[in-house]
């Protein structure tokens, strides 16, 4: 009886810890503080929250030796952080060494903390699911703030467009939708590290593939309330960030999660039909799907400056958070931000997570048994990844906390996975040799790819 109230008690304890997680991916994705009580700000509740969460699995870690990560992961985030680091010291910037330091320790401590608590594929279930309503609360707010004004200046970016001959209101209009100046473009986004348009987006098509774990076979009513309509919201949300990049992160979701059954030809057919219908209701507010557009063309710019950031310092890169130094505009990619900044050194143990990411979950949707909760899971956590990074390529994401949750949960489903007996030919990481062959071709691969954007945009400007 009383080891039987000591595994009760330790249980609960796992419980409430497990609990507060909860708490904090939602108070993360949502921001519910900075929404609704501004006033608690100085009280610092999220940290608090993690230091609960944290601490509290740390301790069921040190004490169970268990964690949904290999040890595999774990070193090369001590590596990429050891990578942060030389790439600050080779610039002779030892004091704003320990500051990157820093400053990219939140995202490891997310990839850490995922870890540390998603032990099962119903804990892995509960978090995403945790995640997903999160961003579709942080929708339905965008959505009305467009549409009626309520909390306009923080769910929509107004941001003047190009075209200076329009003359803009002296006031910011009330409601953006019922905006006809004609000289704003009006971007629905989240708060906090989704505050960004793009960045919300990137996390609402990282996020749409787990509606699928509410799909019931001959459920058509229930389908129809759990997933028809929150993903509709979601994709009319995406349309109104109006991010070009989110567009093709939505083409990757439908391309790679319909291709099975469709084939490659109807897929590349409603592909098309699809960014035509995007393109038909102004999702990209009127902004050209061209790399001679203003935008784009800076862009392609900026890419081009990064290959000669890392020509300059091949090795250890320039420096951390060193691209808007030498250059007036970010990399706009997250690849290329990667190899500019932290040099070829850093860029392999970036890429190694990536493609062990990618790997992982890839076997478990490919080897796990057919309808199983691992092979379900594992399908749509690749699909959240494939989504995530298309919309990568166009934005300078390397370092963000998302980036690192999602690679935290596609290692969770592989570890979980892993210990189910049905799922025995789902085989451990004991090929260092193969992912590291890997990550160098797909360091090279993604090095051409820059390089042959940059030569078909001179081509086409020509």
């Amino acid at each position: 009886m009383l080891e039987a109230g000591k595994v009760s008690k330790q249980a609960e304890s796992v419980s409430f810890v497990f609990f507060v997680f909860l708490v904090y991916l939602c108070f993360l994705y949502l921001r519910p503080i900075e929404l609704f009580a501004e006033w608690l700000a100085d009280y610092r509740p999220m940290l608090i929250i993690w230091l609960i969460a944290f601490g509290g699995s740390l301790v069921h870690v040190l004490r169970h030796k268990d964690a949904a990560s290999s040890a595999t992961h774990y070193w090369l985030l001590f590596w990429l952080m050891v990578a942060i680091a030389l790439s600050q010291l080779w610039q002779g910037k030892f004091s704003e060494a320990m500051a990157a330091i820093a400053d990219f320790s939140a995202s490891m401590l997310l990839f850490f903390l995922i870890s540390f608590n998603v032990l099962s594929m119903r804990r892995l279930r509960i978090a995403c699911i945790v995640i997903l309503m999160s961003l579709f609360a942080v929708s339905v707010l965008g959505i009305t703030a467009y549409h009626t004004g309520y909390m306009s200046e923080e769910l929509v970016l107004q941001q003047r467009k190009d075209d200076w001959t329009i003359e803009a209101p002296k006031t910011r209009p009330p409601i953006p939708a019922e905006d006809k100046s004609g000289a704003f473009l009006w971007r629905v986004r989240g708060v906090g590290i989704l505050n960004d348009p793009n960045d919300f987006a990137q996390a609402l098509i990282m996020a749409m593939p787990m509606l699928w774990w509410f799909v019931r076979k001959g459920a058509w009513i229930r389908n129809l309330l759990f997933v028809g309509v929150p993903g509709a919201l979601m994709g009319y949300c995406i349309t109104l960030t109006n991010s070009r990049g989110a567009m093709l992160g939505i083409g990757s979701l439908l391309f790679f999660g319909i291709r099975d059954k469709l084939g490659n030809l109807k897929t590349f057919l409603l592909l098309g039909a699809a960014v035509g219908g995007f393109l038909v209701i102004g999702a990209t507010g009127g902004r050209a799907m061209s790399t001679q557009e203003r935008s784009a063309e800076e862009r392609i710019e900026a890419w081009y400056e990064g290959i000669n950031m890392l020509k300059s310092s091949p090795l250890f890169g320039i420096g951390y958070g060193g691209f808007t130094d030498r250059y007036y505009l970010t990399a706009h990619n997250s690849f290329v931000l990667g190899f500019a900044e932290l040099g070829m050194f850093g860029y392999f143990f970036w890429m190694a997570l990536l493609v062990l990411g990618f790997t992982t979950v890839g076997r478990v949707a490919k080897y796990a048994p057919r309808g199983s909760d691992e092979s379900l899971s594992g399908s749509i956590l690749r699909s959240s990844l494939v989504g995530y990074m298309t919309c990568a390529w166009f934005l300078s994401r390397t370092y963000q906390p998302v980036l690192f949750g999602l690679l935290a949960l596609c290692t969770a489903v592989w570890v979980c996975a892993c210990r189910s007996p049905a799922c025995a030919d789902i085989a451990p990481l004991r090929e260092p040799l193969k992912w590291t062959k890997i990550t160098l071709v797909a360091m090279v691969i993604s090095i051409a790819a820059v390089d042959g954007f940059i030569i078909m945009h001179r081509i086409g400007g020509a």
